[in-house]
């Protein structure tokens, strides 16, 4: 059977209200529609909800509700609110053409005949003819299945008045799951670029930054891997200064060095003369941006139904984080919130500073409140463009309060003040996410050069200043104009050195090179805890591996390649003395960088969350 295809149907009804032209008018002047209250509505059926959409933001229904005297917020602010949720009128029906029943079946012919399926299919055929010939258009396909209406409401139409009500909200016997991506073959476009049409879709959600002009993008921009770890010989140092824009890692697998699409042909032919091997890790950097604002499916790999049975901190009642994607900066202190509500008597929120842009500094402590603890301070993210250890330090957190809430935490875990800081960089991780996914720095301007930021791994006072940082503003080494000149640096200073006294750990997450590093970062000296500081780390490496199968190295910071003059690390063992202090670089080894895809977050957060109870093991 030939019938009209719904797409075209409601293509047609949005193009009369572009034009001013209702289509509720234009049913009224065939049809006697019942009137319900002192205003007619006539929700457009359409796939994703699209046209309800088109038509919140070209006119708000800002009505008065006469039963609350305050009245009430427009439909487009309720539905603007972040934390407002609404399915006002929503409805999921099946559309099922010429359904047959299965061969063999023992119901006689008149059941068949008046089976609810053959009625809903009757109810269709009316219908879809009754529209179509309102608007006109003849266009005639053949349909199997039509799947998803939303934000439906039934008028009477004379003709379709006998028609039993129950048929409206019946569900067809081969009802069928699915999106709004599988109608994309409706349209040559991708329909998801547009927010009216699917404005809650993932694609929006995680993707929506990356339609500004502002943005900065790095088409062409690879990612080498250059087989060697000394990068002062006079070769690697002409290539690096020709060729390469920034030298992202230096590992026990090589150089990850970032080529310029400019530079990438003459960087082949100058390889080619030299006697170093080499590996494209990133064919084109702005593709594996995009998948950084992907989202991972809830089927697949470690987040299906199965998984999250055995990892209930996954789910949780309030949250917005799904660790199926990275999260802005309002998403983490959601979550901190969510945790502070639903575990107020182990968690405290404390506010120990602001950025230039005024976003605050949020650490949350979860603690027995036994004055007699242990304090271990955990922060991430002090390289902007490192969206895996905010993400993954969240994830350990959600599974330390739930375990401490059900009552299976550890009870070395327990007899331990946490405080987690998630994100230490907030102006510079939301410029990362809305202007340069590579961005680095914070977000502090320098008058003199007109260039932003200072690399807050590099502006902490021990060893400020010293080779491996740069006083160019403009670079990303830049390490400030003194030591704690930035806000982020000088509140964790205050933080910190308020617990000199009881502060047993400081571990600081970041990205990436699979390292577990400890003090020094300027040269190769020893301290005082080292032989303490060694045994710990080769454990966590052992445990790591147990866990899956992850390959950590570890040694001082100098020794890994790693050297960082002006770290927090080498000021809190400096000035503070705890008994550990770390650097953990999480994944990976180069593949993808500071570019890790959220598929790794889950078991990224696991990694953490192992490494801290190494850590609650061995504090004395």
């Amino acid at each position: 059977m030939h019938l009209y295809p719904w797409a075209l149907v409601a293509g047609a009804c949005m193009l009369l209200r572009l034009l001013e032209l209702s289509p509720v008018q234009a049913l009224r002047e065939s049809y006697d529609l019942a009137r319900t209250d002192n205003r007619l509505r006539l929700r457009l059926p359409f796939f994703g909800g699209g046209v309800g959409q088109l038509l919140h933001y070209l006119r708000p229904l800002d009505v008065t509700d006469p039963a609350r005297p305050g009245g009430r917020r427009s439909e487009l602010r309720s539905e603007l609110d972040a934390n407002h949720v609404t399915y006002r009128g929503w409805q999921l029906w099946k559309l099922n053409f010429n359904a047959t029943r299965a061969e063999g079946s023992m119901e006689d012919e008149e059941e068949q005949h008046r089976s609810p399926d053959a009625e809903f299919n009757e109810v269709v055929e009316k219908f879809v003819l009754t529209v179509v010939a309102l608007v006109n258009v003849h266009v005639h396909a053949s349909l199997g299945q039509l799947v998803l209406w939303r934000s439906v409401s039934v008028p009477d139409l004379s003709g379709l008045s006998e028609l039993p009500l129950a048929l409206w909200s019946l569900n067809g016997s081969d009802l069928y799951e699915t999106t709004f991506e599988s109608l994309q073959w409706l349209s040559p476009m991708d329909l998801r670029r547009f927010d009216f049409l699917s404005p809650s879709s993932s694609y929006q959600i995680n993707r929506r930054y990356r339609n500004s002009s502002s943005v900065q993008r790095y088409y062409g921009h690879q990612l080498w891997k250059l087989h060697e770890t000394r990068l002062s010989q006079p070769q690697l140092r002409a290539f690096w200064r020709h060729f390469g824009s920034e030298v992202w890692n230096i590992n026990q697998d090589g150089i990850d060095i970032v080529i310029e699409q400019k530079n990438v042909a003459a960087a082949r032919q100058f390889m080619q003369k030299l006697s170093f091997s080499y590996n494209v890790m990133i064919d084109d950097m702005e593709a594996a941006i995009d998948e950084t604002y992907a989202e991972v499916p809830s089927l697949e790999g470690l987040l299906d139904g199965q998984q999250n049975q055995s990892r209930p901190w996954l789910e949780r009642e309030g949250m917005l984080m799904t660790w199926r994607r990275y999260h802005d900066h309002g998403d983490i202190q959601q979550f901190l919130q969510a945790q502070l509500e639903a575990h107020s008597e182990l968690v405290e929120i404390v506010q120990i500073g602001v950025t230039r842009n005024k976003r605050p500094l949020e650490v949350i402590r979860v603690s027995n409140g036994n004055p007699q603890n242990w304090a271990i301070f955990v922060d991430a993210g002090l390289q902007a463009r490192d969206w895996l250890s905010p993400a993954a330090l969240t994830y350990a957190i959600s599974k330390l309060t739930h375990l401490w809430e059900h009552g299976k935490l550890e009870k070395l875990m327990r007899r331990i003040d946490w405080y987690f800081l998630p994100l230490a960089n907030p102006d510079g991780y939301q410029y990362s996410r809305q202007t340069d996914r590579l961005w680095t720095k914070n977000r502090g301007y320098d008058s003199a050069s007109g260039c932003y930021g200072v690399n807050l791994d590099r502006n902490f006072e021990h060893g400020w200043g010293a080779a491996g940082s740069t006083s160019n503003p403009c670079k990303n080494l830049y390490r400030g104009a003194s030591g704690f000149s930035e806000p982020e640096t000088r509140a964790l200073r205050s933080f910190l050195l308020g617990m000199r006294d009881y502060l047993g750990g400081y571990v600081s997450l970041g990205g990436y090179g699979q390292t577990v590093t400890y003090p020094w970062g300027d040269a190769d000296y020893v301290t005082e805890n080292q032989r303490l500081l060694k045994q710990t780390a080769r454990q966590a490496v052992l445990n790591l591996r147990r866990l899956n199968q992850a390959e950590y190295s570890t040694g001082t910071s100098y020794r890994q390649k790693l050297a960082r003059p002006g770290n927090s690390a080498d000021w809190v063992q400096d000035r503070i003395e705890p008994q550990f202090v770390y650097n953990v670089f999480l994944k990976d080894q180069g593949r993808y960088g500071y570019l890790m895809p959220p598929h790794y977050i889950v078991e990224s957060g696991e990694e953490v969350y192992d490494f801290l109870r190494t850590i609650a093991q061995q504090l004395q």
